[in-house]
């Protein structure tokens, strides 16, 4: 039997039983090993709880020693100075931080906005009030307007102002920044946009019924997790138990669940909306293509789907429901957000699965 001294923390949100435990600790193992596991229990023993626990806190531990082993730096590579190396180190890292951390403030902002929304529309507001704004809500340009973020920052905005910050306040000389661009260690060594997220090791959940992913989704809004990695490393030592980072989860459908296209919708079958849909895409004509298409010139919505996207757990109607207010295809503008996901759920017609991504490794 495992010492209690040494027993892992699972961040079960009840009192776990022993076989839970055990379960916990199996899928741990198995993950930590990289190996292929079938694990079965008894009805009621809590699997989906057991399943999430064990996995998502290996998934935090494992992006923990990435992170600190992805910038350890062997001094017998390089000829120059240890301290240039320590210091470009330090750079990358806080930088890499600081990329994490302006995700999460733009979601933090996200889902208070969405939790004041909520009280105002459950609060003792005049009926005629609430008509009002269920009305105003049919609109377009106010829909998209409810979801256009308070001083919203792009990722190219951010990336510009991390470069400033980290580098032009830093008093290093032109050739010193030169010097760490060659060894890899400066923030112009990474390109603007999508290609500063690193598309790290995530979870996917596959289940052959909507409802059990339904159950899922309400399983894994119980969890509260401690962040893999954190800024403010003097916070963590005067506040364990009050750091909590919500878990970043995205649900994943087909053209057929998420078309919001009226006129490709209709047609029902699953086949013909998918055909449908990759003949607009292909269509010559900006005319004849469909307008909720992602494109260049949408690339901040496509930030604010992403954000808004991963603020809360949202099952498949909710996806489809955030496409339709930002008037963006929720089918397309879902894929580049798996990249930021920690946690994705889908439909499968044959298998019932947790899958973890090893392809980063």
């Amino acid at each position: 039997m495992q010492d209690k001294r040494n027993e892992r923390d699972f961040h079960h949100p009840y009192t776990p039983y022993e076989i839970q435990k055990d379960f916990m600790n199996a899928v741990y193992a198995c993950l930590e090993s990289g190996k292929v596991g079938i694990f079965e229990s008894p009805t009621g023993t809590g699997k989906s709880l057991s399943l999430i626990c064990g996995s998502l806190t290996w998934l935090r531990d494992h992006k923990r020693r990435t992170f600190e082993e992805g910038f350890t730096v062997s001094h017998d590579d390089h000829d120059e100075p240890a301290w240039i190396l320590e210091h470009a180190q330090k750079q990358r890292k806080q930088e890499a931080l600081r990329r994490k951390q302006d995700l999460n403030d733009r979601i933090a902002r996200i889902r208070m906005k969405e939790r004041r929304a909520k009280e105002r529309h459950e609060s003792s507001e005049p009926h005629s009030k609430r008509l009002k704004a269920a009305s105003d809500m049919g609109n377009g340009a106010d829909d998209e307007a409810q979801f256009v973020l308070d001083d919203y920052e792009s990722d190219e905005d951010s990336s510009r102002r991390v470069k400033l910050e980290l580098f032009n306040d830093s008093g290093f000389s032109a050739e010193t920044q030169a010097l760490m661009v060659k060894l890899g260690f400066s923030a112009a060594a990474t390109s603007d946009g999508e290609d500063e997220a690193p598309d790290e090791t995530k979870i996917f959940f596959c289940s052959r019924t909507h409802s059990q992913l339904a159950q899922f989704s309400s399983e894994l809004g119980r969890v509260k997790m401690p962040p893999a990695l954190v800024l403010d490393e003097e916070a963590v030592a005067m506040s364990e138990n009050s750091l909590v980072e919500d878990i970043r989860h995205l649900t994943l459908g087909s053209r057929k669940n998420l078309c919001i296209n009226s006129r490709v919708k209709r047609l029902g079958n699953a086949t013909a909306i998918n055909e449908r849909c990759v003949e607009l895409q292909n269509s010559a004509s900006k005319d004849c293509r469909c307008q909720f298409m992602p494109t260049k010139e949408s690339a901040t919505l496509l930030n604010v789907f992403r954000d808004h996207a991963l603020a809360r757990i949202r099952d498949i109607e909710d996806l489809g429901s955030l496409g339709k207010k930002l008037g963006i295809c929720p089918y397309y503008a879902s894929r580049p957000v798996i990249k930021y996901s920690e946690v994705s759920t889908e439909l499968c017609r044959f298998i019932y699965r947790l899958h973890v991504d090893y392809s980063r490794l």
